[in-house]
Formats: C-alpha cells, sequence, structure tokens
C-alpha cells in the first residue's frame, strides 16, 4: 500500500510539474511572477508534499529561484543567455542545413512542405501562439532528424529554458507570423535548389530575427521580464 501511495504521489508531482513548466514556458506565468507552494497546492488540489517537490524540481530545470525568508519567482529571462544560446544554435543549425543539402532526398523535401503546408493553413485559421510555436519547433526538428542528430536536438531542447520563453514573447507580443513562415519558405527553397552559399547569412538573420522584432520592447514595455546586465554580471 505505501508503494501504491509513493507512486501516486510522484505521478501527481509529474502531472503537475509538466503543467507547470508548460505555463512558464508559454509565459502564462510571467517571468518574475511568484509561486508558492500553497498556490501551487489551490490550482491543482494537492498536498504540500508533491507541491514541494514540483518546487525543487521547477528550481533544477532553471525555472523558479528562491530568495530566502522572501518567495519563490520565475526566473528572469537573461539576454546575455538568450544571445549566446542563438549562437551555438547558428553554429549548430547552419551545418546541420549544408550537410543536409549534400544529402538531399525526396523524402526530406517532402516532410518539409508538408511542414510549411501546415504553417500555411494554421495561419489561415484561428489559431494560438503555442500552436504555431509547436510546428515551428517541428520544422527544425526535421532538419536534425534527416541528419540523425536527434540527440543534439534533444540537448537543445533541455537548455533552452530562457530561449523557449524569448521566442514565445516575440511570438505573443509581436505576432509577425507571417515573417517566421516566409523565412521558413525562403529556406526550403535554398535546400531544394542547394545553394549551400546562402544557407549562412539566412540562418544567422532567422534565428536573430526574434531580437530585431522586439527591438527597444526588450529594455522598454518588456524591461521587468529580463535580468538587468548589472544584475547578470553578478
Amino acid at each position: 500500500m505505501t508503494d501504491y501511495n509513493t507512486y501516486k504521489v510522484n505521478t501527481i508531482a509529474e502531472d503537475v510539474y509538466r503543467s507547470l513548466k508548460k505555463d512558464i514556458l508559454n509565459l502564462i506565468i510571467k517571468p518574475g511572477q511568484i509561486i508558492t507552494e500553497q498556490y501551487i497546492c489551490e490550482k491543482y488540489n494537492i498536498s504540500r508534499t508533491p507541491s514541494r517537490d514540483v518546487l525543487k524540481r521547477l528550481k533544477n530545470a532553471g525555472l523558479v529561484f528562491t530568495i530566502p525568508y522572501k518567495a519563490n519567482y520565475v526566473t528572469l529571462l537573461n539576454m546575455d543567455n538568450i544571445r549566446q544560446f542563438i549562437y551555438m544554435r547558428i553554429a549548430i543549425e547552419t551545418k546541420i542545413i549544408k550537410d543536409v543539402i549534400e544529402n538531399l532526398d525526396e523524402e526530406l523535401i517532402l516532410e518539409l512542405d508538408n511542414n510549411l503546408k501546415l504553417q500555411e493553413n494554421l495561419l489561415k485559421s484561428d489559431f494560438t501562439a503555442e500552436e504555431f510555436y509547436k510546428i515551428d519547433a517541428e520544422f527544425h526538428k526535421i532538419l536534425f532528424e534527416a541528419n540523425k542528430k536527434l540527440i543534439i536536438w534533444e540537448q537543445i531542447q533541455k537548455l533552452q529554458v530562457h530561449y523557449t520563453r524569448f521566442r514565445m514573447l516575440d511570438i505573443v507580443a509581436i505576432k509577425n507570423f507571417q515573417a517566421i513562415y516566409e523565412d521558413h519558405k525562403k529556406l526550403v527553397e535554398i535546400i531544394k535548389n542547394r545553394k549551400i552559399d546562402e544557407v549562412d547569412v539566412l540562418v544567422r538573420e532567422h534565428l536573430n530575427s526574434g531580437i530585431k522584432r522586439l527591438g527597444d520592447k526588450i529594455y522598454t514595455e518588456f524591461s521587468h521580464y529580463f535580468i538587468t546586465e548589472k544584475e547578470s554580471d553578478e
């Protein structure tokens, strides 16, 4: 009976953790927002024990931090981390796409075209930012999968605590879904036509486009979502 109860508590904690993580990554729970054991208990109708476990896991994932004797807060976004993560993705995805071009096959072209069609159809419908982000991520995953580099893709997903929320902020605040779609169309054309010399510029521009679209809003309208440069250096 004890083992069953322990399993049940762990299962509940896992479900709650996934739900809260999703809400944090999708900016439903905002950077800097206080998150307490009581909030978790009341929202999910659970006891203190799984609530503490959930908070611990969120801290370990880099999504929550604690100020002793004060409260638990959702971590702020760190622009230095975001820029470095983008730098890493540019380096990796440029290589991935060049390798794709060198080993291009019809099956991959079909997958990319199908994904573009999903994006196109979504843009014509009443969709959520989360739905668009999911198809967007799938587009990039297809390229890694084609190169049998899914382990690298999975590691990238684990690392992008700040970047995922930054991308969601770009999507939610700016809502320029068409621009992201057009970038993907250009990239597929480059791949189809094996224009390997155009890969570097487009990948760099595409992955930096969120910073460009948000512009001064990072330092004005949404400044409270970000760690200041002084805090980042400490």
